[in-house]
């Protein structure tokens, strides 16, 4: 299932060119690692909006519970030749919402330099993983 979300792309104006923030699923195993930097961190409003939408009840997101989000979204990242971010994907979360917003949060952070392929940036797809946690108590 894969489904494109215009709310991220708002978060992703670029001057050049939209990137297309997408989610799927999959086996991503083969796909060259992406190392995270020292203080690189999901937006902490991103993380606070989600908390809220699990704890209002509009997101049930599974192994999440009110009050307490401990989470890890793995993604997918694809640069073009000229080194330009084409593609964000990410693995949904199990709401269209909190997707939307993990989504531009990690097109965030990747544009930030807070991901980088090992090697260097260059053409092809990149994995990483992003984890985070919030606690209202």
């Amino acid at each position: 299932m894969k489904q494109i979300f215009a709310a991220a792309l708002l978060f992703a104006a670029a001057p050049a060119a939209a990137q297309t923030v997408e989610t799927a699923s999959g086996d991503w195993s083969n796909i060259p690692v992406m190392r995270q930097q020292v203080g690189a961190s999901v937006d902490s409003n991103a993380v606070a909006a989600i908390a809220e939408m699990v704890d209002r009840g509009e997101c049930t997101i599974p192994g999440q519970r009110r009050g307490n989000l401990d989470m890890s979204v793995p993604f997918l990242v694809q640069y073009d030749a000229s080194l330009t971010i084409q593609r964000v994907v990410i693995h949904p979360v199990g709401c269209a919402r909190a997707d939307g917003l993990l989504a531009g949060a990690v097109l965030r952070l990747v544009r930030a330099g807070a991901f980088v392929p090992v090697g260097g940036r260059h053409e092809g797809w990149f994995r990483g993983e992003v984890g985070f946690a919030h606690s209202n108590g």
